[in-house]
Order: structure tokens, then C-alpha cells, then sequence
């Protein structure tokens, strides 16, 4: 953190807008978090329809973008393309709850929208002859959010838990190192109470990668569908086992006084760990958003002949969208789409460095002198001749004479 990030920092716990967890004496350390403020962020949405620069645009331009983190496979223009579609979402329902159908409606171009609703499922049930389309599972699901959570532990994923964050109005962003999905939104059942018995996701995948183009790669939703069955879809066995241990032997009566009451508490029982056990599974909507892609795209996966584990398949809908583009994501409109690509090529780099974005005033000249300067403190780490042009093959082998 440099001391403008640190500024930032401070001044956004003076307004309220940032948490202090702990701090030093004389604050010449702090310890600061986003919290989760549901009211704070629905005033950010009130202020920002009213403004005419989008959100993308103030973050594409922004000369310091090195204290947020913007997550190196495009998490954050995932998040805000999702914010924007649910944005756009609640001036469809004029509520600030939407339906799945109408946050659908609002991500997807129109003609693509119309296919899903109207789609099969993309698996089912091994048990299940239902006919029914997009439109007729999803009728009466509904999501709420406003802000975003960064978990910690991929446990907060279950569903004992997913319908707290739709009390504070907020998607998740899933653990580090969180196996097969990026993005978690709670979807409720508006026809039964808020618990765990009514929840169901959303779930994404996001790839900033150019491999992953407008053809899908089908391993992607493999994984996924172990991650739901296995995570969100499990809850703590609510009856845990409690096994007694193995009898102590008898000892001489002039010993047993010498055991200590801890000693026969912790003989008594013993608690196994926590396990986790399957639920009903519901109907999933799982996307992957390659947003590298230099083509765009809007597949949707037909079911596979063969199916992994079709004794446990939940009803699911898998959605390719690939590139960010105007034709993949209905809420990219002309003007902004250099902006989401400019922010979703910052979010593969550390830092700003190199492009001189610390000297905004500095001349062609300068730019093409210094940049390669910078480069070369940084060997290997990138393609570009600034990084690479000191390493050419000698006329010996390493450490016999080589300009390495």
C-alpha cells in the first residue's frame, strides 16, 4: 500500500464508508475492512442513476486503481456487469427485489433471452420426466443484493447460510482458492419463507484467459456441478454422532483416587467433527463468462448423452457467454465497452507502472525511454521486449560465456 491508498483508506473510515478494525497509537497503523452496509450501498445505487458516467468508466480511468483489488481472472468486471444487469433489473419489476426471469432479462440480449426462456433444462433428475422450460421452473424465484461479500471459507456457500446473505442484500465473492465457481448469487423462493428449504443459486465461473472462446469448454460446468453438490447443496448433519470411548480398565482401589475429574470427563465421550450430508437439490443456473474471448458468444449447453453421477443431477441451465461485448451482455452499451476492456486488461497486471500511468505528463519520448527501463527490472515476467531483450542466445552454453 502506498500513501495515497493509505489516504484513501482513512478518509473513507472518516465518512463512514470503510471500517476500522484496530489500530496503533497515534494511528500510525490501521487495520481496515469493507464492511457489509446494505443501506450505504443502496444510497451509491441512488446516486449513481443519476449520474451519466457509468461505474466502469470511473474505474477505467481511475489514475490510482492499485489499492482495489480487481482480481486477476476479471472478477470485478464480472461483478460489475452482474450489478448492472440487476440494476437494470429492478426498473423492469420496479421493486428492489427482482425476479431470476427479469435479472435475465436485463444480462442477456434480447434474442438470447427469448431462447432461454422457452429452453429445456440442461440436465435433470435421472428420475424426472418433466417438460417444463426456463420460464415455468423459475416463475417463482426471486434476488435481492446490492453490495458484495468477499467470503473467507468456501463453507459459507451452503445453503445454511445463503439465505442470510439475501437479508443483508448481498452476492457473494468466494473464498481464495474456492474450486470451480467465482461468484455466488442467492436465489430465493418467494413462495416459501427465507431458510435454508427455499435456497438456490446463480452460480458463475469467470475466465480471463484467450483460450476460453466463443466454444464452450464442457469441463467447466463438470466442475461446477460437483462444487454445488458438494458445497452449497450440504449442510452440517444437524445429529451428530456422539461415541463413547472404549471402557478404561479397572485400577487398584488405591489408584482411583488419583484421577483427576478431567481426565474422566474426556473418557466419558467423544465428539466426532462436524460431517456434512446432501440435501434435495434445486434448479441451478450456472454460467461461465469467458470474457477474454475475442470473439463473442451466447451458447447455451445441450444436455449431454452421458451424464456423471445422473442418480444425484439437479436441474440445471448452462450458459456460455463469451467476450465482453455489446452482443454477449445487454447492459454494455457502445460507449462504455472500451472502458470494461480497458478494466479488464488492468485487472491481469499488478500495477501501472510500465504504461508511466504514475507520469501522466510525460512525452512520447519519455514513455518510449522509460518504459523499457522499467521493463527490464522486471525479467521474464512478461513477453515484451523491455523484459526479454536482454536475454539472447550465446555462442556457448550457460555459464560459459552466454549474454544471459
Amino acid at each position: 500500500m502506498d500513501g495515497s491508498a493509505r489516504d484513501v483508506s482513512y478518509t473513507q473510515v472518516e465518512r463512514h464508508m470503510r471500517l476500522c478494525i484496530a489500530e496503533t497509537v497515534g494511528l500510525e497503523e490501521m487495520i481496515t475492512t469493507t464492511g457489509s452496509e446494505p443501506l450505504l450501498a443502496e444510497a451509491a445505487y441512488e446516486l449513481m442513476k443519476n449520474t451519466e458516467k457509468s461505474a466502469v468508466g470511473y474505474l477505467a480511468e481511475h489514475s490510482d486503481l492499485n489499492c482495489i483489488d480487481r482480481g486477476r481472472r476479471g472478477e470485478l468486471v464480472a461483478i460489475l456487469l452482474i450489478m448492472q444487469a440487476y440494476d437494470a433489473a429492478r426498473k423492469i419489476s420496479r421493486k428492489r427485489w427482482v425476479s431470476v426471469a427479469n435479472f435475465m432479462q436485463a444480462l442477456l440480449p434480447p434474442s438470447s433471452y427469448t431462447t432461454l426462456l422457452g429452453s429445456a433444462p440442461t440436465s435433470q433428475p435421472m428420475d424426472s420426466d418433466t417438460t417444463e422450460t426456463f420460464e415455468e421452473i423459475f416463475k417463482d424465484y426471486g434476488l435481492w443484493f446490492n453490495h458484495v461479500i468477499k467470503i473467507e471459507d468456501k463453507g459459507m456457500i451452503s445453503i445454511d447460510h445463503l439465505w442470510k446473505f439475501v437479508t443483508r442484500g448481498a452476492m457473494i465473492l468466494c473464498a481464495t482458492g474456492q474450486e470451480g465457481i467465482d461468484i455466488v448469487l442467492p436465489v430465493h423462493r418467494t413462495t416459501q419463507n427465507l431458510g435454508p428449504d427455499s435456497m438456490t443459486a446463480i452460480v458463475v465461473q469467470v475466465k480471463n484467459a484467450k483460450e476460453y472462446t466463443e466454444t464452450p469448454t464442457t469441463l467447466l460446468f463438470d466442475v461446477m456441478d460437483s462444487v454445488l453438490k458438494s458445497t452449497i447443496f450440504s449442510v452440517v448433519d444437524p445429529n451428530p454422532q456422539v461415541e463413547p470411548n472404549t471402557p478404561a480398565q479397572a485400577e487398584p482401589p488405591q489408584k482411583k483416587q488419583k484421577v483427576t475429574q478431567s481426565k474422566k470427563v474426556t473418557q466419558s465421550k467423544q465428539v466426532t467433527q462436524p460431517k456434512m450430508v446432501n440435501v434435495a437439490l434445486k434448479p441451478v443456473i450456472r454460467l461461465v463468462f469467458a470474457l477474454a474471448s475475442p470473439e463473442p458468444a451466447v451458447i447455451f449447453r445441450t444436455r449431454p448423452e452421458e451424464q456423471q453421477h445422473p442418480e444425484r443431477n439437479a436441474t440445471t441451465f448452462d450458459i456460455w457467454l463469451a467476450g465482453v461485448s455489446c452482443e454477449t451482455f445487454r447492459q454494455i452499451q457502445e460507449e462504455d465497452l472500451q472502458s470494461y476492456r480497458t478494466l479488464l486488461e488492468r485487472s491481469l497486471t499488478p500495477h501501472d507502472a510500465f504504461k508511466l500511468a504514475d507520469e501522466p505528463k510525460a512525452g512520447k519520448d519519455a514513455r518510449e525511454a522509460r518504459g523499457p527501463r522499467r521493463r527490464r527490472m522486471e525479467p521474464l515476467t512478461f513477453p515484451e521486449a523491455g523484459h526479454d531483450g536482454i536475454h539472447l542466445p550465446g555462442p556457448k552454453g550457460p555459464g560459459e560465456g552466454s549474454r544471459t
